[in-house]
């Protein structure tokens, strides 16, 4: 069995982790990807009295996000008693995460879920659902 295990730095994603594992146990083999959502575009920045270009900003905030990501794959995975693949990815984190699961030959996606209520749902359209419209394979929400 391969399980990939899309994490965020929150408590629900922990949650994800140990479930996999309480799931599947020492039989699987865990990929634990995180991924770096892309900054809007941002025109420019005036900072200490000099323009920053979009570009270089752009290209900051895009680096600042994929260490995030990096870091918070690898936290995540530390909490499995076995060794864990860590991966990161940037983009879309539904689409990224239905790309992995392909390239990987995935069996079962495994992510937390939060009730944002309906406001968030509305401004930040669930992954969750994403996932089972659109994963290669199964999809376990966890709670």
């Amino acid at each position: 069995m391969n399980v990939l295990i899309a994490v965020d730095n929150s408590l629900e994603s922990r949650h994800a982790v140990d479930a996999a594992f309480s799931f599947f146990g020492r039989d699987a083999s865990y990929s634990v990807l995180s991924v770096a959502d892309h900054q809007p575009l941002i025109l420019g920045a005036w900072g200490a009295g000099s323009f920053t270009t979009a570009a270089h900003f752009h290209a900051d905030l895009d680096a600042a996000a994929a260490n995030a990501a990096a870091e918070t794959a690898q936290t995540k995975a530390d909490r499995l008693p076995v060794d864990a693949k860590v991966k990161t990815s940037s983009g879309h984190t539904g689409t990224a995460i239905c790309d992995a699961a392909s390239d990987a030959s995935t069996d079962l996606i495994v992510i937390g879920s939060r009730d944002r209520g309906f406001w968030g749902r509305l401004l930040d359209p669930s992954v969750g659902h994403f996932l089972i419209d659109n994963a290669p394979c199964s999809v376990v929400i966890v709670r």
